[in-house]
């Protein structure tokens, strides 16, 4: 895993320029070694490399998108002109950061709370 290529990533799903993610970094960094931390103890690396800057991507993403928009307001309206909720921008982080879990789930371990019957 390469962090600059997390942080182009983020860079793309938050439309933030690569020279401004840059000042993003540690929510790169973060999520990096959050990823790293919750691999399965026999995970190929190297072979799903581009999966997994893919997830530290979208979940630094989502993260922004957490941080960011708890600073701005709700629902914006003046004349004809509305700006929604960042709950819109934060579902679609949430969704984007689901499905790159998804794609290394046979490798990651999230801790998730699993129900088995008895």
């Amino acid at each position: 895993m390469n962090i600059e290529n997390i942080i182009s990533v983020f860079s793309r799903l938050s439309g933030i320029d690569q020279e401004s993610s840059v000042t993003l970094r540690f929510i790169c960094e973060n999520t990096f070694n959050y990823i790293l931390s919750h691999l399965k103890p026999d995970a190929d690396i190297c072979r799903c490399s581009s999966k997994l800057e893919y997830a530290a991507a979208a979940l630094a993403y989502y993260r922004y998108i957490l941080w960011h928009d708890t600073e701005n307001g709700e629902n914006i309206t003046v004349g004809d002109i509305s700006v929604k909720s960042s709950a819109d921008r934060l579902e679609k982080a949430y969704t984007i950061y689901s499905q790159a879990v998804s794609d290394i789930s046979d490798i990651f371990d999230d801790g998730g709370f699993v129900f088995e019957g008895v």
